[in-house]
């Protein structure tokens, strides 16, 4: 049986699906061999007979090589290019051609490059250094906050979009507690809490911290109806579920005695529009102007929205506003519909993994990702608060392109390695 698996695994030229091939192979005789045996045969010759029926193992591993190598989701890169190329075009009215040429072009092409050496790399590495590269990032953002990011108005801006990374990282680290069982799970809730904390220190923004919460406790859901860490799913659930609802309680009475604060202020404009139309609330006055003013084809008609709209106008929260704005409703639809191609490539990447890591690695990304999407367009017809959101493609910056690259690189190394990493492989 092992020359016969040894000739096999060696027609396989992706050496990392030879390993889990093997293991497949073996059981598969072994199990024949057994129903031999139960029949009356004699081990070895029970066991000679199975590996004869296999048939060539020459022409079974040429066959398997076919199936199991890496492959590229060229549709998904697809609708990154004109993603990217339309959100270049979407931009150009808003922050200039100088500023689109001489900058954001240049964080696009070095954004493709990041993708694809991403996506050439073994995201499978994420499942043995995710404790050790969260901390790392923690350190690095330290530092970057310290003495190199800008910080504005208490703000700082890059590290509102960077801190977005650790999603992915605790993917990992959720995988590397598997198999330790509820001690596993109040670890992981606590890292939770502590990612949190973490968030809000680096990007001083309560809804940025809050999606990373949002996202992670998803994944830990998720890692444990996977059964990743025993069977007694039900309980752990429901543990998680008093700890998010014990937060979001305190969090409501934290905004309840802090009601003269500048962010509740702005959440209680959202649901009184029309009172603070002139102080907190002259967003949506700004948003609603602009969506009635705007045409089928073509620039809209509205000086309020161009002369209060345009001077407040930072890394390009509200761009799907003005895209409609300035290229009229049929343009954003058309945007709105590659952005919706792009998150159907996502789900099915997701959707389609068999191993446990490469599923939390693929819904961790595809939650950030889906996330600021949904809730920058929510922002932009008026039906969320205006806050902090960096929408896929569609927001300026280097820090931006960088996450997002790395976070679609990722789903496609996933992607990529569907067919090789078996559980055992990796």
């Amino acid at each position: 049986m092992e020359e016969f698996i040894k000739i096999l695994t060696d027609q396989i030229r992706c050496v990392k699906a030879r390993q889990g091939i093997a293991q497949e192979i073996s059981n598969h005789i072994l199990d024949q061999a057994e129903a031999y045996e139960q029949a009356g045969l004699e081990h070895d010759k029970a066991l000679e007979r199975a590996v004869q029926e296999m048939g060539d193992p020459v022409e079974i591993g040429i066959s398997m090589d076919r199936i199991h190598r890496p492959q590229i989701n060229w549709k998904m890169l697809l609708v990154t290019f004109i993603l990217s190329i339309a959100g270049l075009v979407c931009m150009t009215p808003m922050f200039g051609v100088s500023y689109v040429i001489s900058r954001q072009l240049i964080f696009t092409f070095v954004g493709f490059g990041v993708i694809v050496a991403v996506c050439l790399m073994d995201y499978s590495a994420l499942g043995r250094i995710g404790i050790a590269a969260g901390i790392v990032l923690t350190i690095v953002f330290t530092i970057g906050k310290r003495y190199y990011f800008q910080t504005i108005n208490g703000r700082t801006p890059a590290m509102s979009i960077l801190v977005y990374l650790y999603v992915p990282v605790f993917a990992g680290i959720l995988y590397q507690l598997r198999k330790k069982g509820l001690s596993a799970v109040v670890l992981a809730v606590g890292i939770v809490g502590l990612t949190f904390v973490l968030a809000m220190h680096f990007s001083s923004s309560l809804m940025v911290a809050g999606n990373i919460f949002f996202c992670m406790i998803i994944l830990l859901v998720a890692a444990i109806v996977k059964g990743m860490f025993g069977n007694n799913k039900k309980y752990m659930i429901r543990l998680i579920g008093i700890v998010v609802t014990s937060l979001t309680a305190f969090f409501g009475w934290l905004l309840w005695t802090n009601k003269d604060s500048y962010r509740v202020q702005r959440l209680i404009a959202f649901f009184n529009r029309i009172k603070y139309q002139d102080a907190e609330g002259y967003y949506y006055r700004v948003i609603q102007e602009a969506l009635h003013n705007s045409k089928w084809i073509g620039t809209g008609n509205s000086t309020y929205f161009e002369n209060y709209y345009f001077p407040g106008l930072t890394e390009g929260e509200l761009l799907p506003l003005a895209v409609i704005y300035w290229f009229g409703f049929i343009a954003g639809v058309i945007l709105l519909a590659l952005l919706a191609g792009f998150i159907l490539c996502a789900i099915n990447i997701v959707r389609r993994q068999k191993n446990q890591l490469g599923a939390l690695v693929s819904l961790a990304c595809f939650l950030v990702l889906v996330v600021n999407c949904v809730e920058g367009i929510l922002i932009s017809v008026g039906l969320f608060p205006v806050t902090t959101a960096a929408i896929p493609f569609l927001t300026r910056g280097g820090s931006t392109a960088l996450v997002y690259a790395v976070l679609i690189g990722l789903l496609l190394s996933v992607h990529r390695r569907e067919k090789i990493l078996t559980q055992e492989a990796i």
